[in-house]
């Protein structure tokens, strides 16, 4: 605990967005990523294999751009700055041991930006009156302006929750399905992000969390409240909460999809509606 509070007051992070609680679950991830290190190793392993096998195929290699980037535990930063010249590590916010990560690299930078794009539009929501509509994000696409690679990795089924959790919080009285429909929209403002760009970008997203307790399955989350994701792409499961670590009595599972290239022909089809099948 005096690790993580220190941890949080010696991290650079605009006052909005820690309030938030953005830095808060950043450091959380970290510490759960030590509990649950050997469960989230195949996991890891699979998201850089897929990311360095797509490096592999670009050809044009000036800049790659990584959106949430986060503690790099998903992502092979020395294959990508030996790839290429400029490599752009985006997120809301970034922790010591990653700004000295990429101190090691001449040709690799950290940026500090609302990748969601409604933070700043949901503080200001919520600071007039409650009967206006909730925003829709605003996407600053100045962060990938360039770009000839572009990841998002274990990123887009996150980018509502911590503005969810925060508008519960602020505005406890908002329908479910309100909120529902404003994380939905979150989700649909990312993905036409990437759908928009003209270069390879590789997604990685979960597509199912899955709570169970042995064999028994106890309850399905759809993390994209909705959003078909009408890509196919490898698909593996993972344990990324299991026994104890929020209860002893259940683990948590998620089913993720990972599509090289948003722009490949082979990928970019209508897949069909199936999800995995729980081993």
């Amino acid at each position: 605990m005096l690790g993580e509070w220190i941890t949080h007051l010696s991290t650079p992070c605009p006052q909005p967005h820690r309030r938030m609680g953005y830095l808060k679950e950043l450091i959380a991830i970290e510490r759960r990523h030590r509990r649950c290190q050997l469960a989230w190793s195949p996991h890891l392993e699979r998201c850089r294999n897929l990311i360095i096998k797509t490096v592999d195929s670009c050809s044009t290699t000036k800049q790659a751009v990584v959106l949430g980037s986060g503690l790099l535990l998903d992502v092979p930063l020395a294959h990508l700055a030996q790839n290429f010249d400029d490599v752009v590590l985006v997120d809301i916010c970034h922790l010591h041991q990653t700004r000295k990560l990429v101190g090691k690299f001449q040709n690799v930078r950290s940026l500090e930006r609302d990748i969601s794009g409604i933070t700043d539009l949901l503080n200001h929501w919520l600071s007039g009156p409650k009967n206006a509509p909730l925003p829709s994000p605003s996407i600053d696409y100045d962060m990938v302006a360039g770009a000839d690679y572009v990841i998002s990795s274990n990123l887009m089924a996150q980018l509502p929750l911590t503005p969810m959790a925060y508008l519960e919080q602020r505005a406890p009285g908002i329908e479910s399905t309100v909120r529902e429909d404003f994380a939905r929209n979150i989700i649909d403002h990312h993905l036409s992000l990437l759908q928009s760009l003209d270069c390879p970008v590789t997604l990685i997203t979960e597509t199912l969390r899955l709570i169970s307790s042995g064999e028994k399955t106890l309850n399905k989350v759809d993390p994209l409240f909705g959003a078909p994701l009408l890509y196919e792409g490898e698909e593996w499961w993972w344990d990324v909460a299991p026994r104890p670590e929020i209860d002893r009595n259940f683990d948590v599972r998620l089913a993720v999809r990972g599509i090289a290239n948003l722009n490949d022909a082979g990928h970019a089809r209508f897949c069909r509606n199936t999800t995995l099948a729980a081993p």
